[in-house]
């Protein structure tokens, strides 16, 4: 539990008991009169001004296996596992997961774990408005003609191939 958060919150409680109005406390701590009115009223009903657990399903990944992932993505290319470019494409990553975790993810949960994880969706094109001869030369050998696929990179690789045009 955030101390900060707490504090903040005995703030509002103690002010409000010295009789301040809830739009003289918002502006007195700066935060919004919604957040003083939630909190007064929850101090009067519970008595308590720490967070309640949360509901929802638990992750399929511990945290301490999201970081493996996480790493493993940005670190390690996909060529040993069956990819066939520089990035990850969504499905490749799924069969990744599944055989390494036994988790399986559906395709947009995948893609919001690559968006969590810090990896970029890049499309390949042909050619690029501003791209150079020399830069399209480049992308032909790089990727397979008609490759159509778009496949997710690390931050690094992009500032990498931005850097060596």
């Amino acid at each position: 539990m955030n101390p900060e958060k707490i504090q903040l919150r005995k703030s509002i409680v103690k002010l409000r008991k010295k009789n301040k109005s809830q739009t003289e406390i918002a502006y007195l701590l700066d935060v919004p009169q919604t957040v003083v009115s939630y909190w007064i009223r929850r101090y009067k009903t519970t008595e308590c001004l720490a967070d309640m657990p949360r509901s929802g399903k638990p992750a399929k990944l511990s945290k301490a296996q999201l970081e493996e992932v996480k790493k493993e993505l940005n670190g390690i290319s996909p060529e040993r596992y069956g990819g066939e470019s520089i990035g990850w494409i969504t499905k490749s990553a799924i069969d990744y997961i599944f055989s390494k975790y036994g988790v399986k993810y559906s395709m947009r949960r995948m893609q919001e774990l690559f968006h969590e994880l810090g990896l970029n969706l890049i499309t390949p094109r042909s050619e690029h408005y501003n791209a150079s001869k020399l830069a399209r030369n480049s992308f032909r050998d790089e990727f397979k003609k008609n490759f159509k696929k778009s496949i997710w990179i690390s931050p690094s690789l992009i500032l990498m191939k931005q850097h060596s045009d």
